[in-house]
């Protein structure tokens, strides 16, 4: 089985998440909170059904410069946490451990409109 769905917005990187843990523990929870919800809401929309596992996720990462650059592939690529716990509560899988999700890779291009991201989901 094959799904996919769109989160029409960019996630927070490891470096707002990084600052944002550092700052205050309450504030890097409320901003995964964030991120996870804007993500099972993107679930939600695209109407999913649980899916066998293992799964292989791959993200296509649609970035748009903010300050005249590009935010680097590495720091964009974390908000697969956000991504992989957002499919769990949704009960698309059980869990995100090494015997639910198989392979998970990532593309990364400069958006030519808004930020947004393509999660695609496989059964292994």
């Amino acid at each position: 089985m094959r799904q996919s769905f769109e989160v029409p917005w960019k996630l927070s990187g490891l470096n707002e998440y990084t600052r944002a843990c550092r700052a205050n523990r309450q504030l890097g929870a409320k901003m995964k909170r964030e991120n996870q919800d804007a993500v099972l809401w993107a679930i939600k929309a695209a109407r999913l059904h649980p899916m066998r596992c293992p799964v292989d996720v791959h993200c296509t990462w649609y970035e748009k410069p903010g300050r005249g650059r590009l935010r680097d592939k590495d720091n964009i690529q974390m908000g697969v946490k956000f991504i992989l716990d957002a499919l769990v509560e949704a009960g698309i899988i059980p869990d995100d451990g090494w015997g639910q999700i198989g392979r998970i890779s990532h593309d990364c291009f400069r958006a030519s409109g808004e930020a947004h991201i393509l999660i695609e989901l496989e059964e292994a």
